[in-house]
């Protein structure tokens, strides 16, 4: 199935989507990140999906599901977190917390060296958590172009920061 052909199949489906997921989530933004995250799903299967995956209900259980998954791995995240908060400070910890610093400084680095679009916006959106609504409102972009641009950036930093942490350990 090519690009043309799953635009046909799944995206006359996207505004109930949206609206299943607003319910789900109870905002915008994380509505907007899961039917993302549903299509990419939906992309990568795509020549694996029965006849039925272009059904409206087929993909609502589909968003279900992965919603509940999202949510069953951020509360045991959460709970892991409360775990190492709740014991006692150690040398791993130590380091732990001074290799965290050092990454936080090594990712502000390659921020910078951003264009400066781009390092506004992923600045906005990560460290300032802010809604891709409140970005269009400062930014003038529209929401698409911002969660575009966020994504390539986040995709950028990652592969710099993979490269710069590899010759750390080598």
């Amino acid at each position: 199935m090519d690009a043309r052909e799953f635009k046909q199949r799944y995206m006359p489906h996207h505004q109930v989507l949206y609206r299943v997921a607003y319910h789900l989530t109870g905002n915008a933004q994380d509505a907007e990140d899961l039917l993302q995250d549903l299509y990419l799903k939906l992309w990568q299967k795509r020549d694996e999906l029965p006849d039925e995956a272009m059904k409206e209900a087929y993909l609502v259980t589909m968003m279900r599901h992965l919603f509940v998954d999202q949510h069953r791995l951020k509360r045991l995240d959460d709970s892991a977190e409360l775990k190492e908060e709740a014991s006692p400070p150690d040398e791993r910890s130590l380091d732990h917390q001074i290799d965290a610093k050092d990454e936080a400084q090594q990712m502000e680095g390659l921020i910078s060296q951003l264009p400066e679009r781009d390092a506004k916006i992923i600045r906005m959106h990560v460290v300032d958590d802010r809604s891709y609504e409140e970005i269009e409102q400062d930014t003038g972009l529209s929401q698409g172009n911002i969660r575009i641009i966020v994504m390539r950036t986040k995709k950028k930093l990652k592969q710099q920061f993979n490269n710069i942490t590899k010759t750390w350990t080598n």
